[in-house]
């Protein structure tokens, strides 16, 4: 019987009725045969009263449940959890405000059970957008190769649809402490460990972003992934002409927001479809 963890963090502007929506969908993921289900979670900070109700309302069901004191940011918390790990066999990422698919974990652990040598397992996503009420699937690196040549273009994984090996963690035992775009610089640290990222394409996540997805977007961000990718790609490429990327990416996110909401809808972003 496998032992399964998922590893969550919820923080005070995660709304109440998404999370108690995302955990259910933890809940309700079936299988065909038994395995042991781990929640570690972990509460980034002071939260408000209808949030912190929610958080407590599924408290006895959670195998570790974390009250940190202070906002550290997402990375910092998630790091805690991973070291706090036990014996589990695989680990599951989830957010708190989208939703698995009940088949989601069952047919992840089904891939790395035939794919012994993936390490780390996305899975393509059901993008939402609440603003104009339209869905796509976006499907992301097709295989082990294409990933490694994505990395340097853009992130080859949807951070909350992954699935981790737990010798994952023996090799790149944290994410990088930072406060943007954690994912990225752990899957740089990952490909550069020599462990190997790939893709399950079927749409078995509900990603959701609304306005604030947009007005999150601050320069702080843009200007830590151009970090992350120029620092990334010189430690694994070296002098190449590779960097022309993140600088252009630099350029596109610093633009208004409305031109930004149009490539990211536009055929032009790679690797999504319409559904």
């Amino acid at each position: 019987m496998y032992k399964l963890g998922v590893l969550m963090s919820v923080y005070k502007r995660d709304d109440p009725a998404l999370f108690r929506r995302a955990i259910a969908s933890i809940f309700g993921q079936k299988f065909s045969t038994p395995v042991e289900l781990r929640i570690y979670l972990g509460v980034d900070g002071p939260v408000p009263e209808p949030l912190h109700a929610a958080i407590e309302s599924y408290a006895d069901r959670i195998y570790k449940l974390f009250w940190f004191e202070q906002n550290r940011g997402l990375a910092r918390t998630l790091n805690d959890l991973i070291a706090a790990r036990e014996d589990e066999d695989f680990f599951f990422r989830m957010d708190a405000d989208d939703v698995s698919y009940p088949e989601r974990f069952e047919r992840q652990l089904g891939y790395m059970q035939e794919h012994s040598g993936v390490d780390i397992l996305g899975t393509d996503i059901v993008e939402v957008d609440e603003a104009n009420g339209t869905e796509r699937i976006v499907r992301l690196a097709e295989s082990p190769v294409e990933a490694r040549k994505w990395i340097s273009l853009r992130n080859p994984l949807a951070h909350p649809t992954v699935c981790f090996r737990a010798r994952v963690f023996e090799r790149v035992p944290a994410y990088p402490p930072l406060s943007q775009s954690e994912d990225l610089a752990m899957w740089f640290e990952c490909m550069r460990a020599g462990l190997v990222i790939d893709n399950l394409h079927e749409p078995l996540h509900r990603f959701r972003f609304d306005e604030n997805f947009w007005q999150r977007r601050t320069f702080l961000k843009p200007w830590t992934e151009f970090l992350i990718f120029t620092r990334g790609i010189w430690r694994m490429d070296g002098i190449t002409w590779k960097y022309i990327i993140p600088a252009t990416r630099l350029i596109i996110r610093l633009a208004p927001i409305r031109l930004q909401r149009m490539l990211y809808s536009s055929s032009l972003r790679a690797g999504k479809t319409s559904d």
